[in-house]
Parts: C-alpha cells; sequence; structure tokens
C-alpha cells in the first residue's frame, strides 16, 4: 500500500478526526481555563436572613459533596427564581473575593453596625454565577376532601352539631413534619478561659433562660417554641423535651478552619458562621451527643459582628443537616425561635404593603413569619402550608358569576377546620385568596388585640393572598385587610370579589363572598340572587326597584270575550218516494 492509499483509508480518516476533536477540547478546555469559569455541582441551599427594621434577604448557597458550603453570588436578578433548599444544583461562573465589607452582602453584619458599616474584613470567597442550572425538589399536591362545614355562632367547635351544615370541598396538605426534633447550640468566642474574642461578648441569657424559653415542660403556663407548636399545629407537629435538647455553650477559638475554609468571630459573614457551626458540631461529637438525632440545629451566636435577628435554611429534606442561627439579643425570645425553625418548615415571609405602597416582608402581623416577636399562630396560607389548617375551598367552577357564598368559620386557634381558600380560576395570574378567623385561644391566646381582638370578645377576619401550592412551595404571603366588626366589607379589585363579615362571635364568624355578575335583571332580582355584589337582594335592592315592582303590580281582569255558539244547519227534508199503484 502506497503513502496516498494510507493517507485515504478509513482508519486514517478516524485517526484525523480523534486528532481534530482533540485539538478542539484543548482548545475549549484552555478557553474556559483562561476565562476563569468553573462549575460547581451539589446542593441548593436557600437561606433567609431575618434583620431589624423592614428589610430581609435571601442568600443561595451550594453543598458540594465534600460537605463544604459554598455561597453563590447572583449575577441577575431573578436568577435563582423558583430555587429550592434540596434541590439539585449546578452553578457555572467564577471565583471571586467578597467586597471590602463584612456587611449584608456577605450577610449580615452590616446590621450591626449604624450607617452600614462593617466592624472588619472578609475572608470569605463567594462563586459568582453565571449560568444555573436545577432540578429535582419535593412536590406535594394538596388533597380535596369533601366534608361538613364545622363552626359555632357561640363559644366553640363542640356546639357546632346544633348548626344547619352542608357539604364543602376541603383542602388540606400533607403534614410538614409530625416533631420538630431540635438540638440548641449556645456558643461563644473565646480567647482564654476567661476572655472573650475581640468583639465578641459574654452570652446575654444563661441556659436556664433559654430552657423556659424552649420547653413546655420547664415553663408549664408560659408561651415557649414548644407550646407554640404544640398548639398552633393540634398537636400534629410537636417539639417537646423528649425529642429535642438544649447543649451546654460550646467555647470556640477566636479563629479557626472548617472543611478547608477559614473563620473568625471578628467577622460575620457566611464562612464565619458555617465554620462556627462546623466546629461547634464537632466538639459536640467530641461529647459523645449524636447529632444525627436532631434533624434541626439552632445555633445562638454570641454577641458580635453578627446584627441579625435570625437566619435559616429555607426548607430542608433530611438529606443534610437543616441550619438555623440566632442573634444574641434572641436566646430567650420564642417567638425569634419558632420563626427560624419556619424557614426550615419551607415557610418564607409574611409580608404586606404599607399605606404609602411599599412592600414590606415582615408587615403581617397575624403570623408567625412576619415581624417579631409578639406570640401568635401562623396565619391562615402559612397554616394551611404545613398541613395543619384544613380549609374550605372554592374556584370558578363552584362560585359562579352572580353567586354567593356563605361560610361560617371556627376560630383558627380553636378548629384545625378552619379558614377558606379561594382560587380565582376566572382571572388570570392572580394568587388564590385565603380568609381567617383569629380569637384569643388556643396558640392564639397570647396574641394582640389588633390580630384577635381582645379576650372573650369577637375576634378579626383577615383576608391574605398567597401564591403557595403545595408544603414545600416556599413563598411569601400577602395580608391585605381585617375586618373587626358585623357589616364591614372588603372588595378585591384584582378578582371583583366582595367580602362582607356578617357576624363575629367569640367561636366563630360568618363571611359571605360575592363574585359579582353585572348589573341586576329581571331574573337576578325575582331569584334573589346579588348580581352587582352590593349585599342587597330582591325588593331591598334599589336596583331592583322596577323589576319586583313589575312582578309585584295587579293586572287589571280582562272581560271574557264569549265566542258565538255554533249550530248545526237543519237537515234537508227527506224526499218523497213516490209509489205507482
Amino acid at each position: 500500500m502506497d503513502n496516498r492509499r494510507a493517507r485515504n483509508s478509513p482508519a486514517a480518516g478516524l485517526l484525523f478526526c480523534a486528532h481534530l476533536l482533540a485539538l478542539v477540547c484543548t482548545a475549549a478546555a484552555r478557553k474556559l481555563q483562561n476565562s476563569g469559569l468553573e462549575t460547581l455541582t451539589g446542593t441548593a441551599i436557600v437561606l433567609s436572613v431575618t434583620k431589624p427594621g423592614n428589610g430581609a434577604e435571601e442568600l443561595l448557597a451550594i453543598r458540594l459533596a465534600n460537605g463544604r458550603r459554598v455561597q453563590v453570588q447572583l449575577s441577575q436578578p431573578g436568577q435563582a427564581a423558583g430555587l429550592h433548599t434540596g434541590m439539585r444544583l449546578q452553578v457555572t461562573g467564577r471565583w471571586a473575593q467578597p467586597q471590602v465589607a463584612g456587611g449584608v452582602a456577605g450577610v449580615a453584619a452590616a446590621a450591626a453596625v449604624p450607617g452600614g458599616g462593617s466592624r472588619g474584613s472578609s475572608s470569605s470567597r463567594r462563586f459568582m454565577a453565571t449560568t444555573m442550572r436545577a432540578s429535582g425538589g419535593r412536590v406535594a399536591a394538596p388533597t380535596l376532601t369533601r366534608g361538613m362545614a364545622v363552626a359555632s355562632p357561640g363559644g366553640g367547635v363542640a356546639a357546632a352539631a346544633a348548626l344547619t351544615v352542608s357539604p364543602v370541598v376541603r383542602s388540606s396538605n400533607q403534614l410538614v413534619s409530625d416533631q420538630v426534633n431540635a438540638i440548641f447550640i449556645p456558643i461563644a468566642g473565646m480567647a482564654s478561659a476567661d476572655q472573650t474574642c475581640d468583639g465578641t461578648a459574654p452570652p446575654l441569657y444563661s441556659v436556664e433562660q433559654v430552657r423556659a424559653a424552649i420547653f413546655e415542660e420547664v415553663a408549664p403556663g408560659n408561651v415557649t417554641v414548644g407550646s407554640t407548636y404544640n398548639k398552633c399545629s393540634y398537636g400534629k407537629t410537636r417539639l417537646t423535651a423528649n425529642n429535642s435538647l438544649l447543649v451546654d455553650p460550646v467555647q470556640l477559638p477566636c479563629t479557626g478552619s472548617s472543611n478547608g475554609v477559614n473563620w473568625t468571630f471578628a467577622t460575620c459573614n457566611f464562612d464565619d458562621f458555617n465554620g462556627w457551626s462546623d466546629a461547634a458540631d464537632q466538639v459536640l461529637r467530641n461529647r459523645g451527643i449524636n447529632l444525627d438525632l436532631y434533624k434541626y440545629r439552632v445555633y445562638l451566636l454570641p454577641p458580635s459582628a453578627c446584627g441579625f435577628v435570625g437566619l435559616g435554611y429555607v426548607g430542608c429534606d433530611g438529606s443534610f443537616d437543616c441550619r438555623a442561627w440566632i442573634g444574641a439579643d434572641f436566646w430567650a425570645t420564642p417567638q425569634a425561635l419558632v420563626h427560624e425553625l419556619g424557614h426550615n418548615l419551607y415557610l418564607a415571609h409574611a409580608g404586606a404593603f404599607t399605606p404609602e405602597g411599599t412592600w414590606d416582608d415582615y408587615a403581617d402581623l397575624s403570623g408567625t413569619m412576619g415581624y417579631c416577636c409578639s406570640d401568635r399562630c401562623p396565619n391562615t396560607p402559612h397554616a394551611w402550608q404545613l398541613g395543619w389548617l384544613s380549609v374550605q375551598q372554592v374556584d370558578g367552577s363552584t362560585l359562579l358569576p352572580g353567586q354567593t357564598l356563605t361560610s361560617t368559620m371556627a376560630s383558627q386557634g380553636a378548629s384545625a377546620f378552619s379558614g377558606l381558600r379561594i382560587v380565582p380560576s376566572w382571572v388570570a395570574g392572580v394568587d388564590p385568596l385565603f380568609v381567617g378567623y383569629r380569637t384569643k385561644t388556643g396558640g392564639d391566646g397570647g396574641t394582640g388585640e389588633l390580630i384577635a381582638g381582645d379576650a372573650g370578645t369577637p375576634g378579626r377576619l383577615h383576608i391574605y393572598s398567597a401564591p403557595i401550592s403545595n408544603t414545600y412551595d416556599s413563598k411569601e404571603t400577602n395580608w391585605i385587610k381585617v375586618l373587626d366588626g358585623a357589616g364591614q366589607s372588603y372588595t378585591s379589585n384584582s378578582t371583583g370579589l366582595v367580602f362582607r363579615l356578617v357576624s363575629a362571635y367569640a367561636g366563630s364568624a360568618t363571611v359571605t363572598v360575592c363574585r359579582p355578575a353585572g348589573a341586576e335583571t329581571a331574573a337576578s332580582c325575582n331569584a334573589g340572587l346579588d348580581y352587582d355584589c352590593n349585599g342587597l337582594v330582591g325588593a331591598q335592592d334599589p336596583a331592583c326597584a322596577n323589576y319586583t315592582q313589575q312582578a309585584g303590580r295587579k293586572q287589571p281582569p280582562q272581560p271574557i270575550r264569549r265566542q258565538p255558539r255554533k249550530v248545526a244547519p237543519p237537515a234537508p227534508p227527506a224526499p218523497v218516494r213516490r209509489i205507482k199503484a
């Protein structure tokens, strides 16, 4: 075979293609290397930061296979939309040193210093994301069942049997968890046995004070973390002294390294508070404590550069340890602890628009995921999301134009069968609306009058919107309106629905929801329907005056016209037959 034939053989062609492919791959790899781009693969961690004031922030991190947690800096707004903790995540980008300040961009220290400054620089390295791909995540659709409306116009649900009830469709979510098995870990940064690290101070609360804030068994009759979960969930999700643990304070050195990442108490960046947690976990293991018994780990941070109230993972699927952190001033504040654990249970914040029209992430005072630190249960949409509350549900197929729904609902603090969810399927892009009735009972026994009224008096009806679709759908809720007196009403501009509080008692309230159908007609007036949703029907509605007058006006008697009687004509005479003789 000559050289020309060898060069033209199939084997030679394949060898040439392979060589060309290698050159292309090498060039692409060299280009990727020269651009500084890398790809990280792991598990997504979404963190929610609760700060003093009306600001909130979400951070994104990725947990690598070696256990290291890396903060991911987004390159464009909305890049992390739809991400949930526990999803598989692939991030392409480059490493970057953080900004000079160890502030909120690095996590939270700016809130600790007036004017937004910081107490030191950070050694934390962030990964700047250019592209991201996510997959997986937990989804569990709500269950719809037909049941009976349960409520009491008097003082409790026990009298509900005396009511006239009708079948309703109820919506219930999968229970987020039957227990909050948490370990609470106080941390101190110590330069020596009796000297705290620079920039820190000794804890502000004793272990005994913290224990009394957590466990209902230690402080019976008081509002605690345990009593809040036990009562607000109607015993479905419990935190007790049997399933949870508060350990003695863990003393850590002023600087250290965890998973190859340095940390210090001089700053409060992502790598710092994660490093403290890694180091504290190792101390507890050395004490012989089995951390695997506790799905939720709550780290109580000393006075330091961390100025936040708390922060926590938003959602935890159990594939790795679930973390929350509590600022130094809030170790013994039950609602602060409940709030951060709420993030672990997939809850986002409970917000509202201010009178000036700006969004406030915490402005919903009716729920635990709003402002700290009044004692109360989650708002109605969050209680439904957790699987604690079964609500009546209607949509465009069950609430038709011109129809008015009358719903008598028990106080949320007294019954797990309470509240209303309206899916406005007749309007595209509008979130479901929720209605909940709150009184000073059950887990809401210690709540303020703005939420539930005074003890022993009628409560308050709250209206919300929320895009939450299932237990694991971490989205903010929007408090819209409160009705606190019979006859008060609210009109939803986005759906056209008109809500009216008909009556309110210590144990239940009756509300009507009207879906408009336009101007009144003779048919609607005569049928007793409220097409214009003004709360009046038939003769009571001025718009029906003409129709009802016409329907009720007596018609004069009409003369009876007699038809002439028809008489048959006489028969012709019979012919005479002549007989010939």
